[in-house]
């Protein structure tokens, strides 16, 4: 009985990549929305008759903790799906799968983790920039998107940066 099978790996390109992330956007949103409304609610019940300081100081916590907290919550949880899904729902809704660059099995956990994290802390470099685009910092701004994005498009396994810092690959399986 010949139990070999013929599996043929295509590397997933740039624009499905992009449509995938639109989809985690927008699956992965109202959390985030959900964590801003909590932080407003929070602050809308706080005494007004209070020291002006103190109020300011009582506004900001419930807000960035709740951000925190929805931040962590959902990097977790991302973490979590690409080491046993194989990827985000996005990816997942594309037919497309994260694995080892070298094995091409699933991820370890650490592998999701270093990718997670290090696509987080770029998209957290990118908005920092993109604030400072106003006072000059335009160039470096370009400079980091070209670069990152460069990787995947003229790569031969089309990974992004932090795919080459993770040793992850986006694969789509097609049998033959």
């Amino acid at each position: 009985m010949n139990t070999e099978i013929n599996v043929k790996v295509n590397y997933v390109g740039f624009t499905r990549r992009i449509v995938a992330e639109i989809l985690d956007l927008i699956i992965f949103s109202p959390h985030f929305i959900f964590g801003f409304i909590y932080g407003v609610f929070i602050v809308s019940l706080q005494d007004q008759d209070s020291f002006q300081e103190l109020a300011q100081l009582a506004t900001e916590i419930p807000f960035i903790v709740s951000t925190v907290v929805a931040t962590l919550v959902l990097t977790i949880s991302k973490i979590l799906m690409v080491t046993k899904l194989g990827g985000n729902p996005g990816k997942l809704l594309c037919g497309m799968h994260i694995k080892d660059a070298n094995t091409f099995t699933n991820v370890t956990l650490m592998q999701a983790t270093i990718r997670c994290i290090s696509k987080g802390s770029i998209w957290i470099i990118f908005r920092f920039l993109l604030h400072l685009h106003y006072h000059g910092y335009t160039f470096l701004y370009l400079l980091i998107v070209l670069i990152l994005f460069l990787f995947a498009v003229f790569d031969q396994r089309k990974q992004t940066f932090y795919d080459k810092i993770a040793k992850t690959v986006v694969i789509d399986y097609k049998s033959s």
